[in-house]
């Protein structure tokens, strides 16, 4: 294993809403719920149903960013739409993320009609309040945002640089959806890691992440790999006794505070 010094953070990526296009970020601070500003934003059907870009594709070309107050929703085709916290409605509607009840606020319907648009189908789109509670599932004194299970995703870029020498299809980072990327280690390293340390912040690395189809759609596409690429690779070279695909990792962060590209990595345990 590489020493600690040769380990370095190389990009943080944050995704306002839910399954939207991630954004590159030079620095972050880490809160309760993960990196601040990450999947605060989630889309629903109109029975309160999460959506994600698993069901609708297009989701990931969605531009999503934030501004003070509020944030700016963009996609090719559709005029720029501003939303603004303080002109949110004081309504809250039950929504289902898996198999989690989590109470929301409402975005109001101008913010469901531009998305009810851009997708096709009757959505809504909902803000994780001050107000709104989402424990771990199997860590139930924490609490995650609007991602699918936990707080952060690592990824590493040696283990991807692996995944592509066997993989017959490009690949990029931002397939995994991750918020930390990192390198200076080996490929695969962080499968023996449990505890790493980032500045003056200690993360548990929970469970490797299991991946879905949502790995196989490229950059600025809408169409799923046909042939189900990285997945396939990954099944056949680093899943679980069950042959589910595993990418990256999930990380629980023990406290608050900033990270930023650059900082060295830590492997404390």
């Amino acid at each position: 294993m590489p020493t600690a010094s040769h380990i370095t953070v190389t990009a943080l990526y944050q995704h306002p809403v839910k399954s939207c296009a991630p954004l590159s970020l030079g620095r972050s601070y880490v809160d309760a719920f993960g990196l601040a500003g990450d999947r605060r934003y989630l889309v629903t059907d109109a029975g309160g149903q999460f959506l994600t870009g698993r069901q609708h594709p297009r989701l990931a070309s969605l531009l999503a960013t934030p501004i003070e107050g509020g944030l700016i929703l963009a996609a090719a085709g559709q005029p720029d739409f501003v939303l603004r916290t303080a002109d949110f409605p004081d309504c809250f509607a039950e929504v289902t993320v898996w198999r989690q009840t989590v109470l929301a606020r409402r975005c109001g319907e101008a913010a469901d009609q531009w998305l009810s648009d851009f997708l096709g189908t009757s959505a809504r789109l909902v803000h994780f309040d001050a107000r709104t509670q989402r424990p771990i599932k199997d860590v139930a004194d924490r609490q995650v945002s609007f991602a699918d299970g936990y707080p952060l995703l690592l990824a590493s870029e040696s283990s991807l640089e692996w995944l592509q020498e066997h993989c017959p299809t490009p690949l990029a980072m931002t397939q995994f959806r991750p918020n930390i990327v990192i390198d200076g280690a080996a490929a695969w390293a962080e499968d023996g890691w449990r505890t790493i340390r980032i500045g003056g912040l200690q993360f548990d690395l929970h469970s490797p992440c299991e991946r879905c189809v949502f790995t196989t759609l490229a950059p600025r596409s809408e169409t799923f790999h046909p042939r189900q690429q990285p997945l396939r690779t990954l099944i056949a070279h680093h899943s679980s006794a069950d042959k589910t695909p595993l990418f990256g990792h999930n990380l629980i962060a023990r406290g608050t505070g900033v990270i930023e590209i650059g900082m060295t990595v830590s492997v404390d345990a």
